[in-house]
């Protein structure tokens, strides 16, 4: 790993993501696996990129039409966002493979939904985003937040949600992500992001009453901006890290060690930390969190309650991190806590 983040660290790549014998790696858009193999290599994997999966399609029937090998048939991974590729042997030099994919280079078009540009907090940084509205008078609008490595399309189904809601809904690509410029910086611009965003979804919609919502990395970053100048309406927070410095302690493995080693200065692990600016927040707030969680533990959302005794927590017995199981379940409470501090009833 020593030359592996000597070569791709100061290309903008950092750690996300370990298991026994693989990394995985991040950064402008772009997601590298590297893999351990059971011996020392003899062959070399090259990626090519397609214009569309009717591509990749194409190409591998040709292969099996010529009697090329294949290595792997058509199917989407996850490797990058919108992923689709399969793999050839080169005929005759069997060490030699050729990876033939597609990928997505901005957020695709949705039929529900608008997609939007808005202008982030430094002049490189245009942020991409899909807005959702209500069929019925808007209540009010919720910018909401992905976590790391993920973008606005993994967050569309809470946008519709709360459109179904009648809540008009701003489903983000944070700085670095798919559909964004600009490069991941753990919160520490994404916050001032996420007021540029609140400015320009009060412009377009005419909405003064804006709540956040985000998960994980996104729960952080909502948690930083609504520490700042601008008011919320309310602050939902599902699994966020809320205190950089502890975390690695409390998390299994080196994972998260890596990852904040490869994307978080030192001297920024304070502004970073939702935890150190706790007192600051004002509006009704929210923590979602399972008492499973092995990569956010939930000491991390305690630590905010207890550094404001006015944030909710909302514990889940047997959630681990994503809360995939009881997202759904959850959904009522959600809906109920942002009716009943905004006044407002189903």
């Amino acid at each position: 790993m020593a030359f592996w983040r000597a070569l791709l660290h100061p290309l903008g790549f950092g750690r996300i993501g370990e298991w026994p014998g693989c990394v995985l790696w991040a950064g402008d858009q772009a997601q590298l696996l590297v893999q351990e193999a059971a011996e020392a290599s003899r062959g070399l994997v090259v990626m090519l990129r397609a214009g569309s999966r009717q591509v990749v399609d194409a190409i591998h029937a040709t292969a099996l039409q010529a009697g090329w090998p294949v290595v792997e048939k058509p199917a989407s991974k996850f490797i990058a966002p919108g992923y689709y590729g399969c793999v050839l042997a080169v005929p005759g030099a069997p060490g030699i493979w050729i990876s033939i994919a597609h990928a997505w280079d901005d957020l695709p078009e949705r039929s529900d939904a608008t997609l939007v540009r808005a202008a982030g907090a430094d002049p490189d940084v245009v942020l991409g985003g899909y807005l959702f509205r209500p069929e019925a008078a808007s209540r009010g609008a919720v910018i909401v937040l992905h976590g790391y490595a993920s973008s606005a399309v993994d967050t569309v189904g809470t946008g519709k949600q709360l459109a179904a809601a009648g809540w008009t809904a701003l489903c983000l690509s944070q700085r670095g992500w798919l559909g964004s410029t600009g490069r991941e910086d753990q919160g520490l611009r994404q916050q001032d992001d996420v007021l540029c965003a609140a400015d320009w979804l009060q412009r377009e919609t005419g909405l003064t009453r804006i709540g956040v919502l985000g998960y994980s990395q996104g729960g952080q970053v909502a948690l930083l901006a609504a520490a700042r100048d601008r008011p919320f309406a309310f602050v939902i927070a599902y699994f966020p890290c809320t205190d950089l410095q502890a975390w690695p302690q409390q998390a299994e493995g080196n994972g998260i060690r890596d990852y904040l080693e490869d994307f978080v200065t030192p001297d920024n692990i304070a502004r970073c930390s939702p935890v150190s600016c706790a007192s600051r927040i004002v509006a009704p707030t929210l923590l979602i969190h399972g008492e499973e969680d092995r990569i956010v533990p939930i000491a991390q959302s305690e630590a905010m309650v207890a550094a404001n005794p006015a944030i909710q927590l909302l514990r889940v017995p047997g959630g681990d991190h994503g809360l995939w199981e009881q997202h759904d379940a959850i959904w009522p409470e959600v809906l109920a806590f942002i009716n009943r501090e905004q006044g407002t009833t189903d």
